[in-house]
């Protein structure tokens, strides 16, 4: 016999339905390629939840047993060539008499993840949070599908192992329900879109005046002197952790003596008071025409969520650019640099190390790599995040 699922729109599940939309509005924000989530019901129960944003190249699969437990997790994410593939799927399958709520813990979990190069890693924990784990890697392509016409829900199931090819599911819409329904100002998930660099260019510019925290700042840029990459690798870290953070960026450039200017931003009201809003180095004059995320080994920008971005930490409330052959000879210059209070940047051993205060102080801050029209690097800017940007505008 066809089964057959009944489906909700709206923008969210949250133990129940939020802010509902018809089907209409829905096809709309799909053609949009704007975010929205559909709620599939067997027998009239929680039995899917899919958070859909094609333009983000985003699908999360939710599915559910009988009684609301949940039975797996999938993230789908675009692979650039107008399909999604199989980013990580992690499934439960645990003890009938545990409640929704203690099931994920208890339960025996599998997590799988794939690279689009073709990596699967395998991590099973049969007893779940109670106790061991056993990892594995091997080589194996994730599993892809085309992005899904509106409706066409029945193959996104398949992919999350719901069926078999050979069977087939009648989905159709709603006409009423039991699930609770309420209103809220938002939808209560985001698609995962990263922290964006903006306004990278005006901090560069002096005399900029900058409203931050009540307070108005002006900036100045102030040159720090030439940077040695003898090796072109470049590391961006707190010069206090060199010994445990000193990977270099993926990114690379030829070896030579770059430029690094400081941009500082100092309050009106209060002229003793100045804070390092960026540090940038100049690898070239060619103006910038976009920006990326500079990375190290491992990362990829598509295990970011919401206003995520892979940075440098900082301990110690300072901040440096350093080349990969030099870092271990440095680790214990941060010794001398007392604070970085006035100046609030320093070139260490002639051009081995540029340091700098960072920002407001201790955190996590990330570099933007400029890019020309052609694809060349321009510069490296490490981002001290010292201003809100349109980026905050979400956030409580």
């Amino acid at each position: 016999m066809r089964a057959r699922l009944e489906a909700v729109y709206c923008d969210g599940w949250d133990a129940g339905v939020v802010n509902p939309l018809t089907s209409s509005a829905a096809k709309a924000r799909d053609a949009a390629a704007e975010p929205y989530t559909v709620v599939l019901l067997l027998d009239g129960r929680l039995h899917a939840v899919m958070d859909l944003s094609w333009s983000d190249g985003y699908c999360g699969i939710t599915r559910f047993d009988a009684a609301e437990r949940t039975l797996s997790r999938h993230l789908l994410r675009g692979t650039g060539e107008g399909d999604l593939f199989l980013r990580e799927v992690r499934t439960w399958d645990g003890p009938a008499d545990a409640g929704k709520h203690e099931y994920p813990h208890v339960a025996a979990r599998t997590t799988t993840t794939y690279t689009v190069s073709g990596t699967r890693t395998d991590i099973v924990e049969p007893h779940g949070d109670r106790g061991i784990r056993r990892d594995s890697t091997s080589q194996q392509r994730a599993p892809r599908l085309p992005i899904p016409a509106f409706g066409r829900w029945d193959e996104l199931l398949r992919l999350a192992g719901e069926t078999s090819r050979e069977t087939s599911r009648e989905i159709v819409d709603a006409v009423q329900h039991e699930l609770p329904v309420r209103v809220e100002a938002r939808a209560p998930w985001r698609a995962p879109r990263p922290l964006k660099p903006q306004g990278i260019e005006e901090l560069f510019v002096p005399g900029t005046i900058v409203d931050v925290r009540d307070q108005r700042l002006r900036l100045s840029v102030h040159e720090a002197g030439q940077l040695r990459l003898t090796s072109g690798r470049l590391v961006a870290a707190d010069p206090s952790s060199l010994e445990f953070d000193a990977e270099p960026f993926t990114v690379s450039v030829p070896p030579g003596a770059y430029p690094v200017s400081i941009s500082l931003a100092t309050y009106l009201d209060d002229p003793r008071h100045s804070r390092v809003s960026a540090a940038r180095l100049d690898v070239s004059d060619r103006p910038t025409a976009r920006w990326e995320l500079a990375l190290r080994d491992g990362q990829n920008p598509i295990d970011l969520g919401h206003r995520q971005y892979f940075g440098f930490g900082v301990d110690a409330g300072m901040a440096c650019f350093v080349d990969a052959d030099a870092s271990e000879r440095m680790q214990d210059v941060w010794l001398t640099l007392d604070g970085l209070v006035d100046p609030r940047h320093r070139t260490i051993d002639s051009g081995a190390m540029v340091a700098w205060s960072s920002g407001w102080g201790d955190g996590s801050y990330p570099t933007w790599i400029g890019y020309d029209t052609a694809g060349h690097v321009t510069c490296f800017v490490a981002d001290m995040l010292l201003f809100p940007t349109d980026n905050d505008e979400d956030d409580d």
